[in-house]
């Protein structure tokens, strides 16, 4: 790493997984007494090895842009990489889309292998595939089996997808999943946007493929996306109790060991969620918060956001925050909100685009933040732009021509954006 650097390791359950990750730590501290400490989490990576990969690649473009914001050089910088164990999502394009039912089968039961952590559930998960392209009792079951590892809630604004997720029947479920991958590959285009049209779901017939697909591997594709779509609801609790009960007791333990520096925190995809709940969990001060990618609702910040005057899950957090927020969010991120859109269909919200700023389940990191008192939009520019941030205030970043797709966060533009929201930041 070309900044000094030091990790810490969590489980699931935000437990610090060796006391010798804060020894090491307070011994960096010690040697270096920092100025500003930026810590920083992953989110969907499977491997500690990926976490650090990609803060390596982030801190060589930090270093790059540093000699072009002001009073950067001086600074004595120091990063904290969390680690915790997430799980990957998978993208459309892996191996076995488009391969045939074969080809699918196997992508499907890697897929369940990777991202189910029950193993039982994945056992039972696996034996079913090779019937899922005949049997509509198989897929039921499968959808079902699958279901159970969900979470037993999920608050917030994706409350009422996440209950039709869990509630509905299971063929819908299937059938929401399949019209989801067949818009995908041709979506009506609606202003750029697919459009759900709830009175088109066609319930599957528990005694044949289901529903007229006419292809068999498009009920294996929508069983790779009903995977992830559990996944993304695992992530999402897993996210803010790593957040809330390991990151942030982490965080004041940083401002007691260095109380003159500030502490910058910088989160990708479902890390983004983490530094967030840390942030409002946390007695330590924060001094910026960038989010990149972040897969959360974008009314996670809004105040009353819904007829009901209902405020985001992290409404609190702007204020609590001494520096900018800044969050970067892009039309190519196919990963933030794929889960949303079945979430919509199941909910039957009728002629919303599919994860965009008209969907009530788009993200975050999709969208920006909507309905969020104070919040700014602006492009993602160039290294040397300027940007007008603000103590307190959110400023999502539109990042289109910068960021190709999910996890495309470590060139030179968003570094530089980041050490600009860090040099915005006041004193601790």
């Amino acid at each position: 790493m070309k900044l000094p650097y030091a990790e810490v390791a969590f489980d699931k359950k935000g437990r610090e997984i060796d006391g010798a990750d804060r020894e090491r730590l307070d011994e960096l501290l010690a040697r270096t007494r920092p100025t500003d400490l930026i810590v920083i989490s992953h989110g969907w990576n499977n491997t500690h090895g990926q976490a650090r990969a990609l803060y390596e690649r982030f801190i060589d473009s930090l270093v790059a842009v540093r000699p072009q914001v002001d009073g950067a050089a001086t600074r004595r910088f120091v990063v904290v990489g969390m680690l915790w164990p997430s799980i990957l999502w998978a993208p459309a394009e892996s191996d076995g889309a488009g391969a045939g039912v074969g080809g699918e089968e196997e992508a499907l039961i890697a897929d369940i292998r990777a991202r189910v952590d029950d193993e039982d559930a994945a056992a039972e998960l696996i034996a079913l595939v090779p019937q899922l392209e005949t049997s509509g009792d198989a897929q039921k079951r499968f959808v079902d089996v699958l279901r159970a590892t969900l979470p037993d809630s999920s608050e917030g604004e994706d409350a009422a997808g996440f209950e039709a997720l869990r509630t509905a029947d299971a063929a819908d479920v299937l059938d929401a999943a399949r019209a989801l991958e067949e818009e995908q590959a041709a979506p009506a285009a609606v202003g750029g946007a697919a459009v759900i049209d709830p009175a088109g779901l066609s319930p599957l017939d528990s005694g044949g493929p289901g529903g007229g697909a006419g292809l068999f591997d498009s009920i294996l594709r929508a069983g790779r996306g009903l995977v992830n779509v559990t996944t993304y609801y695992t992530m999402k609790e897993r996210a803010g109790v790593v957040g809330a009960r390991g990151f942030a007791p982490l965080l004041g333990h940083l401002h007691e060991e260095a109380p003159a520096a500030r502490i910058h925190l910088v989160g990708h995809s479902f890390g983004g969620r983490a530094v967030t709940a840390a942030a409002l969990a946390s007695t330590a001060p924060v001094a910026s918060l960038s989010l990149l990618q972040a897969a959360y609702s974008h009314f996670g910040m809004a105040r009353a956001y819904d007829d009901t005057g209902a405020d985001g899950a992290f409404a609190g957090v702007p204020e609590k925050v001494r520096g900018p927020v800044i969050i970067t969010h892009t039309v190519n991120d196919k990963a933030v909100g794929l889960a949303y859109p079945v979430a919509s269909r199941l909910a039957r919200q009728i002629g919303v685009g599919l994860g965009d700023a008209a969907d009530p389940y788009g993200g975050i990191g999709r969208n920006g933040a909507l309905k969020t008192p104070g919040a700014t939009t602006a492009d993602l520019g160039d290294v040397g732009a300027t940007y007008a941030l603000a103590a307190g205030r959110v400023t999502s970043l539109r990042a289109d021509r910068y960021i190709g797709d999910h996890s495309d966060v470590t060139g030179r533009e968003v570094a530089y954006a980041v050490l600009c929201a860090v040099m915005s930041a006041s004193a601790p």
